[in-house]
């Protein structure tokens, strides 16, 4: 195939190679007449640019925004963190640098700080996770308003008009949490929606999850009230047996758990470690914690939301697009894949199957 020059599309286009190369690499002012005129003659000579070998050739490093909850915080943050530096290490040849700032995960101000910082010296492209509905919106209309290319990971905005979502339908997560906890529900109780979670109303994540888990009791070949509740003390054992004490004292049917996070062996240790009853448990995330108390038998299931592919295929879409111009789908939606005692030795494997090598 003939390589196409940048004299090749000036004479194509009828302008100058200085104008060119003004279009290609966006600097300098350029008229809207002749703007149009290049990308036609690129079009019609079927010239495809290459992004990373112009950024190398210009000794240029493009900047990737990276707004995450400190990896501290729990293991499944942390496995994103490690999704993402994994990409960060396959990138860095390719004059793609990775800045990551962190922020407070139950403190949506701090988010906004974090972001707005992250904003102050604007980066060629945003990933983040959204965790919260007014702050997420927030940022997504300002990097509408700056043109930055963004992506959405662990939870989706619909309003927002983001590149690309890289995460699970938390519906259909809902959905299938509440299919797996029916299997285990005695005969005339009713299954508990438990958040472990601070200003549940403002995460979008969680009420999706809650919403296809009712959904599926609704139907009306089921039709099972369902119950639904909230402990935002949870680090603590014995604050959290107390609060379910509260809550079993409220409702004295509670047949099963669908924890909507990666938290359920918080539940699940706190019941054990005191010798009460522990109803069957649906959570998220075979993290290590987690995959203790499935080993016990105190968590019956858990949903595997893939956290480490999230930080990778975020991160490595975000690449394709700034450096290959690739069309990026709107979702890149990972399975709903169930974890039990008898496959849990297997999980290595799935990082291999959604692209984390």
């Amino acid at each position: 195939m003939k390589r196409i020059r940048i004299k090749d599309i000036a004479a194509q286009a009828g302008v100058s190679t200085g104008t060119v190369d003004r279009v290609l690499h966006q600097r300098g002012d350029v008229s809207a007449k002749a703007r149009e005129k290049v990308k036609a003659a690129m079009e019609e000579l079927g010239y495809e640019r290459n992004l990373i070998a112009s950024t190398l050739a210009y000794n240029r490093t493009l900047t990737l925004a990276v707004l995450l909850p400190y990896p501290e915080t729990d293991e499944y943050w942390l496995a994103i963190h490690e999704g993402i530096q994994r990409a960060k290490h396959s990138l860095q040849h390719f004059g793609l640098d990775l800045e990551t700032v962190n922020f407070e995960l139950a403190s949506p101000r701090h988010f906004a700080e974090c972001a707005n910082r992250l904003l102050s010296q604007p980066p060629a492209a945003f990933l983040f996770a959204p965790l919260f509905q007014l702050e997420g919106m927030d940022l997504a209309r300002q990097l509408q308003a700056l043109e930055i290319p963004y992506i959405m990971i662990n939870t989706r905005l619909a309003e927002a008009n983001a590149l690309c979502y890289v995460g699970q339908d938390a519906y259909q997560a809902g959905f299938l949490g509440a299919r797996l906890l029916h299997l285990n529900l005695p005969k005339g109780q009713q299954p508990l929606i438990l958040h472990l979670e601070q200003q549940v109303d403002n995460a979008p994540h969680l009420l999706a999850k809650a919403h296809g888990f009712r959904a599926y009791f609704n139907q009306s070949e089921i039709a099972i009230p369902t119950l639904t509740a909230e402990i935002t003390t949870f680090d603590n054992p014995q604050t959290l047996i107390n609060k379910w004490a509260t809550i079993n004292k409220k409702h004295d049917n509670i047949g099963a758990v669908f924890v909507t996070n990666s938290r359920a062996h918080l539940l699940a240790n706190a019941l054990a470690d005191q010798g009460l009853p522990i109803p069957p448990i649906v959570g998220f995330d075979p993290i290590p914690t987690n995959l203790a108390a499935l080993q016990q038998g105190n968590i019956q299931f858990l949903i595997n939301q893939h956290p480490k592919a999230q930080g990778y295929i975020g991160a490595s879409t975000l690449s394709d697009y700034l450096l290959r111009q690739v069309d990026i789908p709107p979702d890149k939606l990972l399975p709903l894949d169930i974890v039990v005692r008898e496959n849990m030795a297997y999980l290595g494997n799935l990082d291999i199957l959604v692209g984390v090598i």
